[in-house]
């Protein structure tokens, strides 16, 4: 080769060498620091003309502001009602209806008319509690039929009533209060009711109870006692 070609070929290669660099950027574009939430995440640019571009998009976004939305004149002012912070009068509660328990009426039968002549012991009975059913005088009683001051009588005995009129001394011939009611115990019998209250014909407890003669009783009945 002679020395005039090798003369051209050194010539080209700084031809396209000048050209090449030319292309080429001298440095590597900086890297954008990451943005901040405000700012669009765009790509990174490829020249620098597209960087120029991202740079002016991103400030004007930054210095966009909304504007404020216009606040119309010649509004009436709006007007608060005060709050009244009194509690509302009680509702009153509707009257309740009072319950009325019902009272069966327990018929109270006359006793035994007058005083009888005679009377004849039942089972639970003595003398005494004859004198207080008849409002006698006990001691009359006991006399008249010539007792011990305390009988020991068994049931069918048959005693004399006296007639004199003597009341039975010592005020109230009751010893149970009544009306009341009593729980048949092992035993009982009407006649023996009667006497524990004094001054109750047997007949009346029957009549009350609606019993007929024998009157048998139940452990555990409930009487009602006029």
């Amino acid at each position: 080769m002679t020395k005039k070609m090798w003369i051209y070929l050194l010539i080209g290669c700084v031809i396209v060498l000048s050209l090449t660099g030319c292309e080429r950027p001298a440095s590597k574009p900086p890297v954008p620091e990451a943005t901040s939430s405000g700012d669009l995440p765009f790509p990174l640019p490829t020249s620098e003309n597209a960087m120029k571009v991202i740079l002016t998009q991103t400030a004007i976004a930054r210095n966009v502001t909304t504007p404020a939305a216009a606040v119309p004149t010649n509004t009436p002012p709006v007007v608060i009602q005060p709050t009244s912070t009194e509690a509302p009068p009680p509702t009153p509660e509707p009257p309740q209806a009072t319950a009325t328990l019902a009272t069966t009426a327990v018929p109270v039968p006359p006793a035994t008319p007058g005083h009888p002549a005679t009377y004849t012991l039942q089972e639970g009975e003595h003398p005494y509690c004859i004198a207080r059913r008849f409002n006698v005088d006990p001691g009359e009683l006991l006399s008249i039929n010539g007792l011990s001051a305390n009988p020991l009588l068994d049931p069918g005995t048959e005693i004399k009533i006296p007639t004199t009129g003597n009341p039975w001394p010592g005020g109230a011939r009751a010893l149970l209060a009544h009306p009341s009611t009593w729980t048949v115990d092992p035993g009982d019998t009407i006649y023996y009711i009667a006497c524990q209250y004094g001054d109750v014909d047997p007949n009346a407890i029957a009549i009350a109870n609606g019993l007929k003669s024998p009157f048998n009783l139940t452990v555990g009945q409930v009487l009602h006692i006029p």
